[in-house]
């Protein structure tokens, strides 16, 4: 059974928060999303306020702006934790 773009998301992210915790870091989960929506198209300020609202589901904002194109979600994802 292959996972769905949001799923490979949510486990890419909870195993990096896991990896951080266990090397005695914090990972800035925040940053990450507005890092992944500015490389999907948003402007650094309009990425802040959409990941402050709590109305919004980050990683379903994440694949909304990325479009028809949810691996190009899930690389930018990895970039992004790749870049902390």
């Amino acid at each position: 059974m292959s996972l769905s773009a949001a799923e490979r998301i949510h486990a890419l992210i909870d195993g990096a928060r896991h990896s951080a915790t266990n090397a005695g870091k914090h990972l800035d989960v925040h940053e990450i999303y507005v890092r992944v929506l500015v490389r999907c198209g948003l402007s650094h300020a309009d990425a802040h306020q959409m990941i402050a609202d709590p109305a919004n589901d980050p990683v379903g904002r994440i694949l909304h702006f990325a479009g028809t194109s949810h691996n190009f979600a899930v690389l930018a994802v990895e970039e992004a934790l790749a870049a902390t």
